[in-house]
């Protein structure tokens, strides 16, 4: 059993020893300093008594160069997330699927690196993260078949070309926020039954807002002209859907009456990559 001042010295978001985290068989012997484990249970559940809450979740990751477009839980997958450090941000990478439980008494004996750490910001991001997992917006099938199946010329399909415009501002864009039928959940058919699609393209006000507000612009005029691509033929009206706006918004300027009326759009249509993100133990 751990002492109180030990299990208590563990939060969210802390990221385990490599040693510990080898000898918890949470990362393969091989593994560098360039793997993390990392808490993933609530400070709630890390303080509750081991009958309780016996084992703790963490979830394993690697050290990416910069965030991209899997930044701030826009897919429910995968996590791109920056921690911070006295030498700077560290750029990490965390998978859903990567999930481990352990022990908490075993946890509990060690303690948490205190060289690397998550600001308020980045607790909030994980936080949604985790919860995303099990709490995704639903959109009728219509719509998701006619993204999926639009007709581009090339070999990079619809889906992947928006994976690009959102991976071109990853550390800026907070997410796609999707106003499609005004909340009407609508199975549409045929091409000429098109659906009203709004976008909004959130970015954040935190880390240089004008850069943001620029790169957002960027990615509203980029994913305008795909749509247009895709679901305005020439010499036609849209075909299956219609893009009524598309519209950077910073995260500051949004109303609560606005996100709530917005769905967020997840690109759970992206396959995982097939490489996983560092060599781990089956348990």
């Amino acid at each position: 059993m751990a002492d109180n001042d030990r299990q208590f010295s563990w939060r969210q978001g802390n990221v385990v020893t490599l040693e510990a985290a080898k000898a918890l068989n949470l990362l393969a012997p091989e593994c560098d300093d360039q793997h993390f484990a990392v808490v993933a249970s609530h400070d709630c559940d890390l303080s509750a008594s081991q009958d309780k809450e016996p084992c703790v979740e963490v979830v394993v990751g690697k050290r990416i160069d910069k965030l991209g477009g899997d930044s701030f839980g826009k897919t429910a997958r995968r996590l791109h997330i920056e921690y911070q450090s006295e030498a700077g941000p560290v750029a990490i990478e965390l998978l859903a699927t990567s999930k481990r439980p352990v022990a908490k008494h075993e946890l509990f004996s060690t303690h948490p690196r205190q060289d690397i750490w998550l600001d308020g910001q980045g607790i909030g991001i994980l936080q949604r993260w985790l919860a995303s997992r099990y709490h995704r917006a639903a959109f009728p099938e219509a719509f998701e078949d006619r993204l999926r199946s639009a007709n581009l010329p090339g070999k990079r399909t619809f889906l992947k070309r928006i994976e690009g415009i959102l991976a071109d501002g990853g550390d800026h864009i907070r997410a796609l926020l999707f106003d499609l039928d005004e909340g009407k959940d609508v199975e549409r058919d045929g091409p000429d039954d098109v659906y009203q699609l709004g976008i909004v393209v959130l970015y954040d006000s935190l880390r240089d807002e004008p850069a943001a507000a620029q790169v957002a612009g960027k990615a509203a005029e980029a994913l305008e002209e795909l749509f247009e691509a895709a679901f305005h033929p020439k010499d036609s009206g849209w075909k299956n859907i219609c893009l009524m706006y598309c519209d950077p918004i910073s995260d500051s300027a949004i109303t609560v009456a606005q996100r709530e009326m917005l769905k967020q759009w997840r690109l759970e249509h992206m396959s995982l990559q097939e490489d996983p993100p560092q060599p781990m133990i089956t348990p």
